[in-house]
């Protein structure tokens, strides 16, 4: 029997029959004994507190919360009523295992991921790699601590392996990306002990940087890149009598010196003409260096250590580890963090996914945690944890075991909770849709049936990608000669052209008349398109396959139907003023800066954006709906089931049937429904 807290005895896991049973073969009866264990808990801290829980939620409720929480968007009208008209009494659960397992919840739990990671698109060759890398990962259920441990351990180029994308995020930014690393894994907020000792919590600025030194000791560079310049070196240098020791250069030493100059001209002439095909390698690679360490700051002011000081990599809580030979730091580290005796990897993961089921954490803030934290429900949290070590760190399946519960099927909880206060939940928070929830809604209505599986776009760039710098690293060194050349005098015609462009960019602005203005345009666009073409022969990788730019001119040619694709499979961060950054999207620089705070603009947007105007846009799956019915009635009941996932009350019959008799009151009404709380907010 497992005991937790001081008298609470908790079911042993083992009676879940999932204490050694791969999470993978969870069965329904498992799934459904660990959720049942949670009400449990929950419900004995309640009646203990003279609390009742909030009441169970209809169907309709349900089963637009079951799509939003668990896939990311509102149900087709297919959908919707295929579980309203089941008359099966266990449908909800049924519902429940079908939506884990389906491609939508790997698309919405991407996005949460990415959110957290910071994840980044838009960085160089290595955003895109490492944006299908972690998709592909969730989908595939990797163990979270796993795929924790392959991005903290993660080396070389990021074509081989695309983990290194995590390092590659914060290039030239060690410390941050430490401090990212403590917050997001293991919930720690010691930051601002970089700079000075830890003003609330027990962080000395010497303890950040011992634990920093774990990652102190690698340089952003690719040895694949160096190893295809020294090979092209050997291959291509004449070989001379000199070179090769001859009796010669034994006789006359003025004459070797002379041979090894030579030898060493030419070698850096070789470097010089192919380093413009690995300019980008070092930025998007990373290796581990033995010889290089963390130093304290030039400024450190404490007495336990002196400026510029080498400091030796030790953990401070948890298992100790110190003295770790230098090449095994990082891997070490990443071994540390993910164990499972790790005292905050675990619970800070399962608070994570609760807080995002239910919305709120059993401890707040979710990544904010001390050795003094005060959570609400703690015999719940600590069966969280073990429930997390049980799956194996599966995160499709500890979602669906608090999926399965009945405290998700209960009405929210109408009280606020107060900071700093642990908060007994008698039901999920009242949430707001996530941006990416109410754009991928927005796809549901405007095109019916959606395609919540990834795009084959984002693969087969990323596999092109991979096969020309394949094809480069492997060509020829007389081959890689020519190319250095050719890119080398592209390169040069760029910057002349680019140079052309910015002169006549200044032209245009102080031009007077517009038939001046309209003739220098007009040499700006040719000049415009030179500086292009000779920005694509710059690049090494067209000559092999696709190159970067051709993969971002793809990209922006898929925007232009992006509302047929799920946030999951666009470019991150959204770009400013975009209806998902104008509803919170996260701007990828703080680790889950999403929020789905209400506030007046986004009213605005809703109520002046086109993807609102649903009836307006004659591709739109519910406008090609409405014009094929004539009843009024329903009309009505088609709108009420897209918008809110349910057929119209009585009373909202009498109401409203009037305003679906003529398609300009229906149009304004629809537009009234999209822009209300009721669809906006999660209830």
């Amino acid at each position: 029997m497992l005991f937790i807290g001081k008298s609470l005895a908790l079911f042993p896991l083992v009676a879940f029959g999932i204490a050694s049973t791969s999470a993978k073969t969870l069965t329904e009866k498992q799934a459904l004994d660990a959720a049942a264990r949670i009400d449990h808990l929950l419900s004995a801290d309640l009646k203990a507190a003279n609390l009742s829980p909030t009441g169970r939620i209809d169907d309709g409720t349900f089963l637009r919360r079951a799509y939003l929480g668990i896939i990311g968007r509102i149900p087709s009208e297919k959908e919707a009523r295929a579980f309203l008209d089941d008359p099966s009494p266990d449908k909800r659960a049924a519902l429940v295992n079908s939506l884990t397992s389906s491609p939508g919840f790997d698309s919405h739990l991407f996005n949460w991921a990415g959110d957290l990671l910071r994840l980044q698109t838009r960085q160089e060759q290595f955003g895109l790699g490492w944006h299908v890398w972690l998709r592909k990962s969730l989908s595939e259920n990797k163990p979270w601590d796993v795929l924790v441990r392959e991005m903290l351990s993660s080396t070389g180029h990021t074509a081989k392996n695309p983990a290194v994308g995590y390092y590659l995020r914060d290039r030239n930014m060690q410390l941050d990306n430490f401090s990212n690393t403590m917050q997001v894994f293991l919930g720690r907020q010691i930051g601002c002990a970089q700079c000075h000792d830890h003003p609330f919590d027990d962080w000395s600025q010497m303890e950040y940087y011992r634990m920093a030194a774990f990652g102190g000791g690698f340089e952003y560079r690719s040895e694949d890149a160096k190893e295809t310049v020294r090979r092209v070196i050997a291959d291509t240098r004449p070989e001379t009598q000199d070179k090769r020791g001859g009796k010669g250069a034994k006789k006359d030493k003025k004459a070797l010196r002379a041979s090894m100059d030579r030898q060493r001209s030419e070698a850096r002439t070789i470097s010089r003409t192919i380093a413009p095909l690995f300019g980008d390698f070092n930025k998007n690679a990373l290796i581990d260096d033995p010889a290089k360490s963390l130093h304290l700051p030039e400024d450190y002011q404490y007495k336990d250590g002196a400026p510029g000081q080498k400091v030796d990599a030790e953990t401070l809580f948890g298992v100790q580890l110190k003295d770790v030979p230098p090449e095994q730091r990082r891997e070490a580290f990443a071994k540390w963090v993910t164990s499972p005796e790790n005292p905050f990897f675990t619970k800070v993961i399962a608070n994570r996914l609760w807080a995002r089921t239910f919305g709120h954490g059993l401890h707040d803030p979710i990544d904010d945690w001390t050795d003094s934290s005060n959570p609400a429900h703690p015999e719940v949290l600590a069966f969280l944890e073990v429930t997390m070590k049980a799956v194996d760190y599966d995160l499709r399946q500890f979602c669906r075991i608090l999926f399965l519960t009945n405290l998700f099927q209960r009405e929210c909880d109408p009280t606020e909770p107060q900071p700093g206060t642990p908060h007994l939940v008698r039901g999920p928070a009242l949430q707001r849709m996530s941006a990416e929830q109410i754009h991928d809604s927005m796809v549901v209505l405007t095109h019916g049936e959606i395609n919540d599986s990834p795009l084959d776009t984002n693969e087969s760039r990323w596999e092109s990608y991979t096969q020309s710098v394949a094809k480069l690293m492997s060509a020829d060194s007389r081959d890689l000669l020519v190319l250095g050349e050719s890119a080398s005098q592209a390169e040069a015609a760029y910057r002349e052209a680019r140079t052309e462009t910015r002169a006549l960019q200044a032209k245009v602005a102080k031009a007077g008349s517009p038939e001046e203005r309209r003739k220098i345009y007009q040499a700006l666009v040719t000049a415009r398109n030179k500086e292009l073409a000779f920005r694509r022969q710059s690049d090494p990788l067209s000559s092999m396959g696709m190159s970067m730019m051709e993969m971002d001119s793809r990209s922006k040619g898929k925007r232009a139907g992006k509302s047929t694709a799920r946030a999951s499979e666009l470019p991150a961060p959204f770009n400013p003023g975009t209806l998902v950054r104008e509803f919170g999207g996260s701007d990828r620089e703080t680790p889950s800066s999403g929020d789905t705070i209400p506030t007046v603009p986004q009213a605005l947007a809703l109520l002046n954006d086109y993807e609102t105007d649903i009836l307006g846009d004659r591709r739109s799956d519910l406008a090609g709906r409405l014009s094929s019915l004539k009843s009024p009635e329903e009309r009505l009941d088609l709108i009420f089931l897209l918008l809110y996932s349910r057929p119209p009350t009585i009373a909202e019959n009498r109401r409203f049937a009037p305003l679906a008799k003529d398609n300009e009151s229906l149009r304004e009404l629809t537009r009234a429904m999209l822009t209300s709380n009721r669809f906006i907010f999660i209830q």
